[in-house]
């Protein structure tokens, strides 16, 4: 049985009770200002911060329930650290220059909500006097993930540069630091599972660990023997686009029996390619959108706040159960998604059959149709 830690207000009923029982009030009751009953309420604060220490001391005795800097320290003894937080880079674009203008790197800009980036390279304008360059985020973190046409503007003036830019391009998306559940959950995987190097898991593992991947799969042979693919979704990074990877399928730059891949996918290989073993072919891809379509009917309530829960629930459905292995989603687990919206009633009329899902694809949600 779990030990029960005492409440504050337990802790200062038992010093009233000890108050009574040694007599000292000879049979009184004690006045609502008494000095006895400040120092028994006094004693139990005092009483109650050491049993909160004690709880917190045990529960950073363990990987499961540490937070913070002892979650780390755990981590680090079975090599698993905390990913540290990105900062994204954007390519902006102003136009109505001067032509052949230099913009010097270092460059400070401030984003329309007051988020400010630095220029990482020098640019030029070209004869038509557009200029385009690229800028980090003096924020590390996905507050800095910006979408094409996010307006700029340059912090001190530039004799001949237009201080007007937009965004058209990011080149790579910001990240916040990883959470402690985020870190707990790759730490709980090291710790049962003994050291190897070429199972599913590991490979898994070291995906897991490159910044921005929040889900990995293992495909063995996937692409003939000798070749594990690896499917990754990077769901804070690439908020933007559902959490799908951006770029090309492929390996990693050092891998000659493959084309190489670009973008996040080729982030991912080229961390894979020094632990993998020496013979696998690591091939890494972006899971394909297998939109799923719900028809409902005799939806009860029938608003739009109730279909925006219920597109919700199907989205964290999906999340937590879709796999690019190759799956079969029955349609029960959308009507008990759906319930738990609250809703009271509806006839759901599509699907009505489980939903199967190649190798490759993952579920995401698609229209949800009330009639």
């Amino acid at each position: 049985m779990p030990y029960q830690q005492p409440t504050l207000s337990d802790l200062f009923a038992q010093a009233m009770n000890d108050v009574v029982a040694t007599n000292v009030t000879t049979g009184r009751s004690l006045l609502s200002r008494s000095v006895l009953r400040v120092l028994a309420w006094v004693l139990s604060n005092l009483t109650w911060g050491n049993y909160d220490y004690i709880a917190w001391c045990y529960r950073q005795s363990v990987p499961w329930t540490a937070t913070d800097e002892n979650l780390d320290a755990w981590g680090a003894l079975r090599g698993v650290t905390r990913k540290a937080a990105t900062a994204a880079v954007v390519t902006l674009t102003s136009t109505g220059n001067v032509a052949s203008t230099d913009l010097a790197a270092g460059t400070g800009l401030t984003r329309s909500d007051g988020l400010t980036f630095t220029t990482t390279s020098d640019a030029t304008t070209d004869a038509s006097g557009t200029v385009t360059c690229t800028a980090q985020c003096d924020t590390p973190g996905a507050s800095g993930n910006t979408t094409a046409g996010m307006s700029f503007t340059l912090q001190a003036a530039v004799q001949g540069i237009n201080a007007a830019f937009s965004a058209s391009a990011t080149v790579t998306a910001g990240a916040d630091q990883e959470s402690n559940d985020d870190l707990r959950s790759r730490i709980m995987q090291v710790y049962p599972s003994r050291d190897g190097g070429g199972r599913a898991v590991d490979y898994i593992k070291w995906a897991l660990a490159v910044d921005g991947v929040t889900r990995a799969w293992c495909n063995p042979n996937g692409f003939g023997a000798g070749s594990v693919v690896i499917y990754a979704m990077l769901d804070q990074a690439r908020a933007g686009s559902g959490g799908f990877p951006q770029g090309d399928n492929g390996a990693a730059t050092d891998e000659t029996r493959f084309t190489a891949a670009t973008g996040d996918q080729l982030e991912i290989a080229n961390a894979l390619y020094p632990e993998r073993p020496v013979t696998a072919l690591v091939i890494v891809c972006a899971p394909i959108e297998a939109p799923i379509n719900v028809a409902l009917s005799g939806l009860a309530p029938s608003t739009a706040a109730q279909q925006a829960a219920i597109q919700a629930a199907l989205a964290d459905l999906y999340l937590r159960v879709g796999s690019p292995l190759g799956m079969a989603l029955d349609p029960s687990a959308i009507e008990s998604a759906i319930l738990s919206t609250g809703a009271t009633a509806f006839t759901m009329t599509s699907p009505s059959a489980p939903v199967q899902l190649p190798i490759g694809s993952i579920p995401v949600a698609g229209t949800l149709t009330v009639s």
